[in-house]
């Protein structure tokens, strides 16, 4: 009776949207698989309460039960629309590790997996706590590409516009913008003149001309990286690769380091190659819309 009663009460609440919550990683012993869960509710007060981050575990208890039923006692309980929104999986695939990253608050986790040569190197601690950081500094960084061969023409099209958009959106604003100081100074010219007062005149006078040389300056501006746009849209794609690429981004314990620099000197302290195969964040209520 209480089951039933639990999945009328779920019925009821379903269509409420339940956008908080928290995410919840489990990690295999051996380091070859690891599992990232969301579960949601409808407030936050509820996903920082203490009971709600253990719901994702609790029903290992009784194996009888499915994880439906376990929902539905606790939407009973806790009086909220409760989901599990998504699930993902991560297997090493051949010899390889990996690893998952929740950060403070559950709002935010990764799961990263590194490819190696042997077992031995997968297992070792270095390498264990190499993939750590790395799921860490998707979490920081919020990477979305592992290399820049990664990306699709598609982006790399669109970024390419937006940075030309862009180039010519900014000219324009400053040359926009030394017009407007010149038209206030005229403005405030014509009310000095009515006024007789000789020594604002000259002063207005004087900022008027600075203007309109700051004026034809920005115009010069505008059209110099107009001829040099192709540089400057390929300066920043890259920077958009810096950005978006974990191998290319600067290391969040040490800027001065890059991710690529911190792989190469585990290639040597493991003796074998190492490389980052792939990794998946995932951010609490991102895909309450869809």
């Amino acid at each position: 009776m209480l089951r039933i009663k639990g999945v009328a009460t779920r019925n009821k609440k379903a269509d409420r949207k339940a956008s908080e919550g928290i995410l919840a990683v489990q990690v295999s012993a051996d380091g070859r698989a690891s599992t990232l869960l969301e579960l949601n509710c409808e407030t936050d007060f509820v996903a920082k309460n203490e009971n709600f981050g253990f719901l994702d575990q609790a029903y290992h208890a009784d194996k009888s039960r499915k994880v439906n039923d376990f929902l539905n006692d606790q939407v009973l309980k806790i009086g909220e629309n409760l989901k599990v929104s998504r699930v993902l999986k991560f297997e090493a695939t051949g010899v390889g590790r990996v690893s998952a990253y929740v950060h403070t608050g559950a709002k935010i986790a990764v799961l990263l997996e590194l490819g190696l040569k042997t077992q031995a190197a997968a297992a070792n601690p270095e390498v264990a706590e190499l993939a750590r950081q790395l799921a860490m500094q998707v979490v920081a960084n919020n990477a979305r590409f592992v290399r820049r061969d990664e990306v699709s023409a598609d982006v790399v099209a669109k970024e390419r516009e937006i940075a030309a958009e862009f180039t010519k959106s900014e000219a324009d604003k400053a040359i926009d913008e030394a017009k407007r100081i010149v038209e206030d100074y005229k403005g405030q010219l014509v009310e000095q003149k009515a006024a007789n007062d000789a020594e604002a005149i000259a002063e207005l006078e004087k900022r008027i001309a600075v203007g309109e040389k700051q004026i034809v300056a920005a115009e010069g501006r505008k059209k110099g990286q107009l001829a040099n746009m192709e540089k400057i849209i390929s300066g920043r794609v890259d920077k958009f690769f810096a950005e978006s690429c974990l191998l290319e981004q600067a290391y969040f314990r040490d800027p001065d380091q890059k991710i690529q620099d911190l792989i190469a000197a585990a290639k040597t302290k493991v003796g074998e190659e190492v490389s980052i195969v792939r990794f998946t964040r995932f951010q609490v209520g991102e895909t309450a819309a869809e």
